[in-house]
């Protein structure tokens, strides 16, 4: 049986950042946040691998162009090729993850 995780977006993170941080502004927190993100976005664009140590690795793989099926009809449809982002977690995190609390 799945359990339900909550989930939350990138507003919620910030709210959450802004709460911990008190050294400098909001304004310049906030800004320090979503610099974060957007050097993130443009390596991931420039097709560069993304080590963060202590948390993980995100790689770019290339998906080949292939035929799939339609589930709702079983039609054979094309999928176009595509670079997709995959996430590998460090052994520090998946340590934590899984300890027994």
């Amino acid at each position: 049986m799945k359990t339900r995780t909550p989930k939350k977006n990138k507003s919620d993170l910030l709210k959450t950042y802004l709460q911990s941080e008190t050294d400098l502004t909001p304004e310049i927190n906030e800004a320090i946040f979503n610099r974060l993100f957007e050097i993130l976005e443009k390596n991931i664009l420039n097709h560069v691998s993304i080590e963060l140590r202590n948390f993980g690795v995100f790689k770019l793989k290339f998906m080949k162009s292939r035929y799939g099926s339609d589930p709702r009809n079983k039609n054979k449809i094309y999928i176009p090729s595509k670079w997709k982002v995959k996430f590998k977690s460090s052994k520090n995190l998946n340590k934590k993850l899984n300890e027994k609390t």
